[in-house]
């Protein structure tokens, strides 16, 4: 199934909810469910927006766009979060506006049983679509899919808090109608988190922030294990949707021509493709691998010209640690009294 096709069925399923809960409300005496099915129209406005985006983000590359178009997803999912947001908020008025009604004897009109069935049946429907829409938001690894499975919960949610204030106020009587903003302002939290943890998730893509560590190490692990990996070095990630950019720099040999250069970054992207998923491009940039100094050398070059420095009274400790490609070297040394330290910075560095 297609994220295109999900969407589609999620239209269909709110005109039908709509109108069932608008009829529901009005013949049930019941204002929350009327204005439950608006909101369910209301639905099919971000549903056309969520189409809308995916086919956009599916379009081939172009001119202008040389890395094709799947930031929509990212900014569709974002736009997604700020509406959950808002949600959140106003459910959050409405809920505390009944809240006081109740409490003044206001809308304490008898209601049919009959309104239950517009929130039983949105609870069942609105739950299928939350599952399926995440299942395959997550199976196609697409940012906008599973921040509208997330819409479709918040409405689950404000459905469930109105079936139960509903359903107590029927069979204990209509004072405990009360429970229903309170068990929606729970609720309402639960939404309200849910789309910070998407805005902040689908901001950090738009501004190329790399991807989670633990994702990021994976890959790091996979290239250097390559072949030809191993002197990989500078490994950056980004997300564009839901696909991976990956670009570093590879230090090769003097004896690689360019041919070989060539079929060697062919065959190590081709490698880090299979063993990723996601992955759309990896830009490698290659560059002469340096002659390595070895490690008892490097010691006695720097303990010469360490001697040279006159303003050092003694060497105590040359420590050196292999870190890839490069050394680093820490020193213990005892220089003139009262000599400047920032001068003894400069000396050493130079």
């Amino acid at each position: 199934m297609t994220a295109r096709r999900i969407t589609i069925i999620s239209i269909f399923l709110n005109i039908i909810l709509s109108f069932l809960k608008i009829f529901l409300g009005i013949f049930g005496k019941s204002q929350a469910i009327v204005a439950d099915g608006i909101h369910s129209l209301s639905d099919l406005i971000t549903d056309l927006g969520v189409l809308f985006s995916l086919s956009l983000s599916q379009k081939e590359k172009d001119v202008t766009h040389p890395y094709g178009h799947y930031r929509v997803e990212n900014l569709g999912a974002l736009l997604l979060a700020i509406i959950l947001i808002g949600i959140s908020f106003y459910l959050g008025y409405n809920s505390f506006i009944t809240f006081l009604n109740i409490l003044n004897k206001k809308f304490l009109t008898e209601i049919s049983s009959y309104v239950l069935i517009g929130s039983i049946l949105t609870i069942i429907s609105k739950e299928f679509l939350f599952r399926i829409t995440k299942k395959f938001g997550e199976k196609l690894n697409n940012p906008l899919l599973v921040a509208n499975a997330y819409h479709h919960r918040s409405d689950v949610f404000t459905s469930l808090a109105t079936t139960i204030g509903i359903s107590l106020a029927i069979i204990l009587g209509k004072e405990y109608l009360l429970l229903d903003p309170i068990i929606s302002f729970v609720l309402i939290i639960i939404i309200l988190i849910t789309g910070m943890k998407i805005f902040i998730k689908e901001s950090k893509i738009l501004i190329d922030t790399q991807i989670e560590e633990k994702e990021r190490e994976r890959i790091e692990k996979i290239i250097r294990e390559s072949e030809g990996g191993r002197y990989a070095h500078d490994i950056r990630t980004r997300k564009s949707g839901g696909k991976i950019f990956i670009d570093f720099h590879l230090s090769l040999d003097k004896e690689h021509n360019l041919f070989s250069a060539h079929e060697l970054t062919e065959n190590l992207e081709k490698e880090i493709k299979e063993k990723i998923d996601n992955v759309e491009e990896v830009f490698i940039h290659i560059e002469p691998k340096e002659e390595i100094i070895k490690k008892e050398d490097l010691e006695k070059i720097i303990y010469q010209k360490l001697k040279e420095i006159k303003e050092i009274r003694e060497i105590k400790k040359i420590t050196i640690f292999p870190f890839y490609d490069e050394y680093q070297v820490d020193l213990e040394i005892k220089i003139k009294k009262n000599y400047p330290l920032p001068k003894i910075h400069e000396i050493i560095h130079n």
